[in-house]
């Protein structure tokens, strides 16, 4: 009796152990597919007068 008891035990660790494995694997799996189909946004800036002016501004330079 006290033998069935430990290799229950034992199967139920190494379940357990099994499942946080899988489960891990599984997590870093679509982790990496996340990163890998990850899109990119291509953006065209183009700075106005304006802003060149606020940027002179904080630097102690004047551009006009």
């Amino acid at each position: 009796m006290k033998s069935y008891k430990i290799k229950s035990l034992i199967w139920l660790c190494c379940f357990i152990a099994t499942a946080v494995f899988y489960y891990n694997f599984e997590q870093q799996l679509t982790f990496e597919n996340q990163i890998t189909n990850a899109s990119v946004v291509d953006m065209e800036f183009e700075d106005t007068v304006e802003d060149e002016r606020q940027d002179s501004k904080k630097s102690g330079t004047v551009n006009d």
